[in-house]
């Protein structure tokens, strides 16, 4: 009995146990569709649940967790089946929300950045962020390196990597570059006179870089000159190997040859050198021609006989106190005329610029400051011509306007074939009245003070030199003292031609 009843006391775990396992052996809990779900960011998820039954029968199954697709990352959905007595089976599903849309790199400054040789490159920056908008700068990894010191092209790579694995890679080119220009220096002047039967010579070019050293085999040039009068361009353009760019033009002025007349050889051509008598009484002198008009040439060497003075200066080289006595002028507002030749004007644009701006008047004082009586024949005329349209063209092409058509003899040596000639060019001549031997560059301010304020006179065209220093010196107090005196200043251009003068 007692084996018996240690038996039965033994089965009854053992029943139970299998009782309760074959119960829950009884619950079935299966997933629809995959474990592991992959989502795309704020697309709708639809879960798709699970079979459950109990003994055969449809259950109820609790789910435990929540997918929310508008924020990235993994989530767990729980599922529950329980039956009567309290035995429970589970199966998990691990839903994954993740995006395929790459982050975004946003490069501050430019794709293309340029670096002045030999100076410190300095990261101009960027900004990271995915597709939930979140900053992910600091987890932006750098490639490449920039050397300043060296003349190149370089690559700088930027990657960043979301939370979903997307991985974007953008890139910025920095060039190393001298920002220095190269220098292209054109032979000869930009302004050419030529003659529509003659061909045009390249007077040539150098081109040089700081970097590139001889560059002029790179200089391309075109030009439209045709065989018609007008005015054409040369241009002339040359780029570095860093790409800096320079570009010039030279002007080309056709012309057509001026016809010599034959009345021109009735005319004497004895070259005269102009003078004038400088008398201290301030009465108006007769001038170089001894008191014989020349106004039939439209030659002059006075003014209206009115308390007026007219300032001229001729420039005869390069090394002049010109900016000075401009200065001098503008700050006491005189205007003056300046006979000027073609290099000091082709040397001096700015300048010549600024005294057009200025209200002074630009005369013609021929090319090379040759006698002109020497060029006033029939064999050499073409060179007569050239020598007075050189300096209108150059004129032209620093200022863009036509020159005042007044003239002025190199040297003061003339005749009458000479302006005959140059008036029919256009010209009005503008010989002096007063001069006063300027030509010594140490003649002090005191002593050209004293000279010019001997020689004054009605109507007076005074001629000056600017090289001297000493007219330079002398100018301001001159023009006060000529104010004090009730004198006015003009320009000769406004002598008008045909005027009668006593």
């Amino acid at each position: 009995m007692k084996d018996k009843g240690l038996i039965l006391l033994l089965s009854v775990p053992i029943i139970m146990s299998l009782f309760f396992l074959s119960t829950y052996l009884c619950m079935k809990l299966k997933l629809n569709g995959e474990e592991t779900m992959i989502v795309e960011y704020r697309e709708p998820f639809q879960d798709p649940g699970v079979v459950a039954t109990i003994m055969g029968k449809e259950a109820r199954v609790i789910v435990h967790g929540k997918v929310n697709t508008n924020q990235i990352g993994t989530y767990e959905l729980v599922y529950e089946l329980k039956n009567r007595i309290g035995m429970v089976r589970k199966k998990t599903r691990t839903v994954i929300v993740k995006s395929t849309q790459a982050p975004t790199i946003t490069l501050k400054g430019n794709e293309i950045e340029y670096v002045a040789l030999n100076t410190t490159y300095e990261e101009p920056g960027y900004t990271a962020v995915d597709v939930e908008n979140h900053d992910l700068s600091d987890q932006v990894i750098i490639r490449g390196e920039v050397d300043p010191k060296r003349f190149g092209i370089y690559v700088i790579k930027y990657e960043v990597t979301d939370k979903s694995g997307n991985t974007t890679t953008t890139k910025r080119k920095v060039i190393v570059k001298d920002n220095e220009f190269p220098v292209l220096e054109l032979k000869g002047y930009q302004a050419i006179t030529l003659y529509s039967d003659e061909e045009f010579e390249e007077p040539g070019y150098t081109a040089t870089d700081n970097i590139d050293q001889d560059i002029t085999k790179n200089v391309i040039v075109k030009n439209n000159i045709q065989k018609k009068p007008g005015i054409y361009q040369v241009k002339y353009q040359v780029t570095d190997s860093s790409g800096n760019t320079v570009k010039k033009e030279r002007q080309v002025y056709v012309i057509e040859h001026e016809t010599y007349k034959e009345e021109y050889d009735k005319l004497e051509n004895e070259t005269k050198g102009w003078w004038s008598d400088n008398k201290f009484d301030h009465k108006r002198p007769l001038g170089g021609n001894y008191g014989e008009s020349l106004e039939e040439y439209h030659a002059y060497h006075l003014g209206e006989n009115k308390k007026i003075i007219y300032l001229t200066f001729d420039e005869g080289s390069n090394e002049t106190y010109m900016k000075e006595i401009v200065d001098v002028l503008n700050k006491n507002k005189v205007k003056a005329t300046f006979f000027l030749c073609q290099n000091y004007m082709a040397s001096n644009a700015d300048l010549i610029r600024e005294m057009v701006k200025s209200g002074h008047s630009i005369g013609n004082h021929t090319h090379h400051h040759k006698s002109m009586p020497s060029l006033a024949t029939k064999e050499t005329f073409d060179e007569y011509v050239k020598e007075i349209k050189d300096v209108e063209h150059v004129y032209h092409q620093i200022t863009g306007q036509e020159m005042d058509k007044i003239y002025r003899e190199p040297k003061g040596e003339w005749s009458k074939r000479s302006l005959k000639i140059v008036s029919d060019l256009g010209y009005s001549t503008y010989f002096w009245s007063a001069d006063h031997y300027d030509f010594g560059a140490n003649v002090s301010k005191e002593e050209t003070l004293n000279r010019l304020l001997k020689r004054y006179h009605n109507g007076a065209i005074y001629l000056l030199h600017p090289k001297n220093k000493g007219n330079y010196e002398a100018l301001e107090d001159f023009i006060k003292t000529m104010k004090k005196k009730g004198y006015q200043f003009g320009l000769v251009k406004d002598i008008k031609r045909n005027q009668k003068h006593s």
